[in-house]
C-alpha cells in the first residue's frame, strides 16, 4: 500500500506534480494519472505505451495527457512508466462520481490501493481518489483567502485574551478576581489555541507559500500556552490537580460545547461557585520578574501559600528561602511593592 500523505504532499502548491497537473488543468487536456504500480494495476491495465527511463517533469506530464489513457508514474513521482493505459477495475465496486473518467479512478484507487487524480477536461476540477477518501484540491488563492479570513478570527480573539490576561493581573493583585473570571481566562486561551491549530493545518495546504502566514500564526499563538500553564498553576485547586497536566489534558478534551459552558468547565476544574473569589498562589507574579531561577518560584510559594501572603512578605521573611540571599531578596520586596503602587497599594511595614 503506498503511502498516500505522501502523495497529498507532493499536490502542494509548488510541487513538481502539482504544477503538472496544473498544466493540464490550464490547457483543459483533462488527464487521469496513477500514483505508483502494482500486481494489482497490472491486472487491470491493458495497452499503452511503456517508456523507458522517462524522467518526470511537469512538461512531459502535460505532453502525455493529450493522449487518451491513463498516465502511471512511479512512487516518488521521478519517473514516468507508462501513458495511454487503459484501466478496467471492477464494475461491482460502488462509486458516487459521475463521468466515466471519475468512476473509473475512484474504483482503481480502491481496487489497487493506489493514489489516483483526475484532471476534468471541462471545469479543470482536479481530485485525488485514495482508497478510502476523495479530495478536491483548491487553488491556492482560495484558500489564502479563507486563512486570512481565519487569521482575523484568531487576532480578534488573540486581543480579547491579552485584554483579559491585563485585567487579571491587576485583580490578582487586589485579591478581587473570582472563579469565572479564571474560567474565562481559560476557555479563551484555549479557544484560541484550537482556532490556530485549525488555521496552521488549513495553510499547510499552501504548500512553499505558507511561510509567512505560519509567521503570523506563531506570532498570534506565542506567549498563550505559557500563560495558560501560569494561570492554572496559580488557581486549579492544588487538591486536585498536583499536576497541571491533568487539567490540560482534560480541557482538551472538553467538545466546543462543553468549553463554551462556564458552569460545566468550573464543575469540571473545581471552581464553582462562579462568583467565590479565586486567590492565586503568585506564581504568575513570580514569573514576570527577570532573572529570578524556575526553580526557586515553587519554594517561594510553598512558604506563602498565596499571592498576598507573598506580596506582603518583608525582606526578612523572603531571606528566610534557602537559596535567596539578602540581595535577591530586597530585589523581590522593591518588585512588589512596585506592583502594589501600580494599582494603588502601599507597602507599610510588611503589611
Amino acid at each position: 500500500m503506498q503511502n498516500n500523505n505522501s502523495e497529498l504532499t507532493q499536490l502542494l502548491p509548488g510541487e513538481s506534480l502539482r504544477i503538472g497537473v496544473d498544466l493540464i488543468a490550464d490547457k483543459k487536456s483533462g488527464a487521469l494519472i496513477v500514483i505508483g504500480s502494482s500486481a494489482k494495476l497490472d491486472k487491470i491495465s491493458s495497452g499503452g505505451v511503456e517508456l523507458i527511463d522517462c524522467e518526470y517533469s511537469p512538461e512531459m506530464l502535460s505532453e502525455l495527457a493529450k493522449m487518451d489513457g491513463a498516465i502511471i508514474v512511479d512512487q516518488f513521482v521521478t519517473k514516468i512508466l507508462k501513458a495511454n493505459v487503459h484501466l478496467n477495475p471492477s464494475d461491482t465496486l460502488s462509486t458516487t462520481q459521475t463521468g466515466t473518467r471519475h468512476r473509473t479512478a475512484e474504483r482503481t484507487a480502491e481496487e489497487t490501493n493506489l493514489t489516483v487524480i483526475t484532471v476534468s477536461e471541462e471545469s479543470s476540477l482536479v481530485k485525488v481518489f485514495t482508497n478510502s477518501e476523495t479530495t478536491e484540491l483548491e487553488e491556492p488563492s482560495v484558500i489564502l483567502g479563507r486563512v486570512n479570513e481565519s487569521l482575523q478570527s484568531v487576532d480578534r480573539m488573540r486581543r480579547r485574551f491579552d485584554d483579559a490576561v491585563a485585567e487579571l493581573g491587576e485583580l490578582e493583585i487586589e485579591n478581587s478576581l473570582t472563579n469565572q473570571q479564571v474560567l474565562e481566562i481559560i476557555q479563551r486561551g484555549e479557544l484560541l489555541t484550537r482556532l490556530a491549530k485549525q488555521v496552521r493545518s488549513e495553510a499547510l495546504r499552501l504548500g512553499g507559500e505558507a511561510g509567512l502566514v505560519l509567521i503570523q500564526i506563531d506570532s498570534l499563538e506565542s506567549g498563550v500556552t505559557n500563560t495558560l500553564n501560569l494561570v492554572l498553576k496559580d488557581h486549579l485547586p492544588a487538591k486536585k490537580y498536583r499536576n497541571i497536566a491533568k487539567a490540560i489534558d482534560e480541557i482538551s478534551r472538553q467538545s466546543y460545547e462543553e468549553l463554551n459552558d462556564i458552569d460545566y468547565l468550573g464543575s469540571v476544574l473545581g471552581k464553582l461557585p462562579l462568583d467565590d473569589l479565586s486567590t492565586p498562589k503568585g506564581y504568575r507574579v513570580l514569573a514576570r520578574l527577570p532573572n529570578l531561577p524556575e526553580n526557586l518560584h515553587d519554594s517561594i510559594i510553598q512558604k506563602f501559600k498565596t499571592l498576598p501572603k507573598l506580596l506582603s512578605a518583608s525582606p526578612d521573611k523572603l531571606y528566610e528561602i534557602e537559596g535567596i540571599g539578602r540581595g535577591r531578596a530586597q530585589q523581590l520586596r522593591d518588585y512588589f511593592d512596585t506592583l502594589l503602587k501600580n494599582i494603588g497599594f502601599s507597602y507599610i511595614n510588611g503589611h
